[in-house]
C-alpha cells in the first residue's frame, strides 16, 4: 500500500519518547461518529459496551461488547454513521517500532516487522466468542491501568505487556501471510481524503474530488457512499467539525473564528450541524471536559 495516502489521521499518538495514547471514546455522546481513517500506528481496540456497524478496509462488521478490532498500520476503518445507542470503547495507539530492537534479533524479523510491513495480519476483527478473547482482555486491562495509574516506571510495564498481548497473539490466533486487498480503491479512497485533508478550510466541490481519482462526479458520488458509508460533502463536513472541535479544546479563539479557520462561511450553520454531532453548542463544549477526538 502506498504510503503517501489519504485519510491519514494527523494526530500524534502519545509522545516522541513514548509513542502510544490511549482514548476512551463513548459514541454518540459527546464524539459524533468516527469516519474512515488511517494512520501509521497499530491499534487495539476493545468494545465495553453496546454495539456498532464497523467499517475495515472495505468491509463492514457489525461489533458488539467483548469484541476486539486489532488494526495495524494504515488499514482504513472507522464507524461510518452514529450508533443508535451508547457504545463505548478503549483504544491504545502506537508506533510498532516502540517494541522493535535496534539491533535485528528474532523477535523482531520473525514476529513484529512482518505486522508493522503488512506480510502478517491477525483477523482486523476478534469476536468476544473467540477463544483467545478472555486472555486479550486480561492483558488489555492490565495495558488500560498501567497506563492510567502511571506509576514509576510505568512505560516499561506497558511495554513488557504489549509483548506478552502480542505473544497471546501468535499462540492462540491464526495469522495470515497476505497482501493488501482491493488496494487500487483503498489508494484512491487515500486520495480523496487527503485532499479533503488538505483542503478542508476552503470551499471543495464534488468536481474537485472526482478529479482527484478520475472519475466522472457520478461514479465518485456511488463510489465514496458504497466504502466510507457516507456522502463526500458529509465526510467533508465531519472533518472540519471534527477540526473545529479540536481548536475549541487548545486555543481561545471565538467560536466565529474557529468556524471560519474550520471551512464554514456560514456561522449559524455551524452552530447547528455542530449541536447536531456533539450534542451540545461550540461554547458548551469548549467548557466540558468530555470527548476525545483522533481525527
Amino acid at each position: 500500500m502506498n504510503k503517501n495516502a489519504n485519510l491519514f489521521e494527523r494526530v500524534q499518538h502519545g509522545s516522541v519518547m513514548f509513542p502510544l495514547e490511549y482514548y476512551h471514546c463513548v459514541f454518540p455522546f459527546g464524539l459524533g461518529n468516527l469516519p474512515v481513517h488511517w494512520h501509521k500506528e497499530f491499534e487495539i481496540t476493545y468494545v465495553q459496551k453496546g454495539s456498532c456497524t464497523y467499517q475495515i478496509d472495505l468491509q463492514t462488521y457489525q461489533i458488539q461488547e467483548g469484541d476486539f478490532l486489532l488494526l495495524p498500520p494504515e488499514m482504513l476503518h472507522g464507524t461510518g454513521e452514529d450508533p443508535e445507542q451508547e457504545f463505548v470503547t478503549d483504544s491504545f495507539v502506537f508506533r510498532m517500532d516502540m517494541l522493535e530492537s535496534q539491533r535485528q534479533d528474532s523477535c523482531t524479523a520473525r514476529f513484529l516487522a512482518p505486522l508493522t510491513g503488512g506480510q502478517f495480519r491477525f483477523p482486523a476483527y476478534l469476536s468476544a466468542g473467540n477463544p483467545a478473547a478472555g486472555l486479550l482482555r486480561d492483558s488489555f486491562e492490565k495495558i488500560r491501568r498501567t497506563f492510567l495509574g502511571k506509576s514509576f516506571g510505568y512505560e516499561l510495564e506497558i511495554k513488557a505487556e504489549l509483548y506478552h498481548f502480542f505473544f497471546l497473539l501468535y499462540r492462540y490466533v491464526p495469522y495470515q501471510r497476505t497482501e493488501p486487498e482491493h488496494p487500487e480503491i483503498t489508494q484512491k479512497l487515500k486520495l480523496v481524503l487527503q485532499f479533503i485533508q488538505d483542503h478542508y478550510q476552503r470551499p471543495v466541490t464534488v468536481q474537485e474530488l472526482a478529479e482527484v481519482c478520475h472519475f466522472s462526479e457520478y461514479h465518485f458520488m456511488r463510489f465514496f457512499k458504497q466504502h466510507t458509508n457516507m456522502t463526500s460533502i458529509e465526510y467533508l463536513n465531519q472533518y472540519r467539525l471534527e477540526m473545529a472541535a479540536r481548536r475549541l479544546k487548545v486555543t481561545d479563539f471565538s467560536v466565529t473564528s474557529i468556524a471560519l479557520e474550520s471551512g464554514f462561511n456560514n456561522v449559524s450553520y455551524f452552530n447547528r450541524i455542530f449541536k447536531k454531532k456533539f450534542g451540545v453548542t461550540p461554547r458548551e463544549y469548549r467548557s466540558c471536559s468530555s470527548g476525545i477526538h483522533r481525527l
